[in-house]
């Protein structure tokens, strides 16, 4: 799908509803806006931190890490960190 439209003198611009949607964006979502290459690129943030999930769980799938492993380990770090015997 391709478009044309224009970028307004405050530097807004509309993404027509088929692109959109096309896209995957809903309107009023988070997206994330980057430049790559000299393109513009808008992605959903919901399915860019999807992929971002995914990306971890292959790096870290034969290491024994998780999420919930640092987070238990921040937990007690903060609990040691607060107990006032010495």
């Amino acid at each position: 799908m391709v478009a044309v439209t224009k970028i307004s003198n405050q530097g807004k611009m509309n993404l027509p509803a088929q692109i959109r949607r096309e896209a995957g964006l809903e309107n009023g979502g988070p997206v994330m806006v980057s430049v790559v290459d000299g393109e513009i690129r808008i992605r959903d943030l919901r399915q860019v931190l999807k992929d971002l999930q995914q990306q971890a769980k292959a790096v870290f799938a034969d290491t024994g890490e998780s999420v919930d492993r640092f987070i238990e380990e921040r937990r007690a770090e903060a609990n040691r960190d607060a107990d006032p015997r010495p």
